[in-house]
């Protein structure tokens, strides 16, 4: 059994619980604080190794019980997030689990058996469609085994609240905003405290990295959503650091890294990276079209394992998408290969 390291703090009145976590990320960090009398935690962490005895562990060490939450915000459907949501509702029946529309969706449609065999197809269709981007054959079984082994780990709860963009919780005095922040996932959320001005981040905000952007799966039955865009989500997410600017939160509290303390600063720092990568990519394709891969290549290396190779094309395919709906570059169709090239 996976065995982690785990600890708990305290900002002002929010107990921060860090576990680690056996990903990049290293650890993933859920928050548990009182607003007018009822508790509140963000996220439901991992259910892997002893992650769960842990995090169990470290709430007695805090003298509070499952028992005692009475709301748990889901932020996004990846499994660091979802994992213990099962567990809770097991131990507290009463415990309301809030998640927004889209994850509800996915989570639902991604962990129902009957399902299965249309996610391997759509599956085995992306990593088709990846070897087309540039990535060798070789890897479209091993795309297919990681993607398809990642939705049947999934474990679905049914939420208490299904909720959108500006959605409410309302208390006594008191209440949590939901701002919808599309990007690293489609349905992720983060969770703003107008009580304090504290905003709970998941993944969209980070201190030292920036969020992978791009989709995996997608419940077929969301994209005909005629409101959602789902194919350029670098737009999303750069519209998504905009509203978070704009409600102008005191700190930041991410689910992965350090509190952030200077959110105005961060965020622009983020969207500067996010435009030197574009501007990275457009200096590459001017006088040469290149392929999304060798792109990925270039900008993350040629070392990477399946995983980490996948996230880096599926990163830029996400800036290059961009660049190509705003007619900026074109994409060319050559050998059953798309290359790029500015217009």
């Amino acid at each position: 059994m996976q065995k982690f390291n785990a600890e708990t703090s305290k900002i002002e009145d929010v107990y921060r619980i860090k576990i680690d976590v056996p990903f990049d990320v290293k650890y993933v960090c859920v928050y548990l604080f009182e607003i007018d009398g009822k508790k509140v935690l963000i996220d439901a962490g991992l259910n892997m190794g002893n992650w769960s005895k842990m995090f169990y562990s470290l709430l007695k060490k805090i003298k509070i019980s499952i028992k005692d939450i009475d709301y748990c915000f889901i932020t996004h459907r990846h499994i660091d997030h979802v994992g213990l949501i099962k567990s809770f509702k097991r131990k507290n029946p009463n415990i309301q689990i809030i998640m927004h529309d889209f994850t509800e969706q996915n989570l639902k449609w991604e962990s129902d058996a009957n399902n299965f065999e249309t996610i391997e197809s759509i599956v085995r269709e992306s990593a088709r469609e990846l070897i087309k981007y540039g990535m060798p054959e070789r890897a479209e079984s091993r795309m297919y085994n990681m993607i398809s082994m990642w939705a049947k780990i999934t474990r679905y709860q049914k939420p208490d609240r299904i909720v959108k963009n500006l959605d409410e919780i309302t208390f006594n005095s008191h209440k949590l905003k939901i701002i919808w922040t599309p990007g690293h996932s489609m349905g992720h959320i983060c969770i703003f405290n107008d009580n304090n001005s504290y905003l709970f981040s998941g993944d969209h905000i980070l201190s030292k990295i920036t969020p992978h952007i791009g989709n995996f799966l997608i419940n077929p039955d969301l994209k005909t959503n005629d409101d959602v865009d789902f194919s350029d989500i670098l737009a999303h997410y750069l519209r998504s650091l905009d509203v978070i600017s704009d409600l102008n939160p005191k700190i930041i509290l991410p689910a992965h890294q350090d509190i952030i303390y200077n959110p105005q600063e961060r965020i622009q720092e983020i969207k500067a990276h996010h435009e030197k990568r574009l501007q990275d990519i457009l200096s590459l394709i001017e006088n040469k079209p290149m392929t999304p891969f060798e792109i990925s290549k270039i900008h993350f290396g040629n070392d990477l394992d399946d995983i980490n190779s996948f996230l880096a094309l599926s990163e830029v395919l996400g800036h290059l998408i961009y660049l190509e709906n705003q007619e900026i570059i074109k994409r060319i169709e050559k050998d059953e290969k798309y290359y790029f090239s500015v217009v």
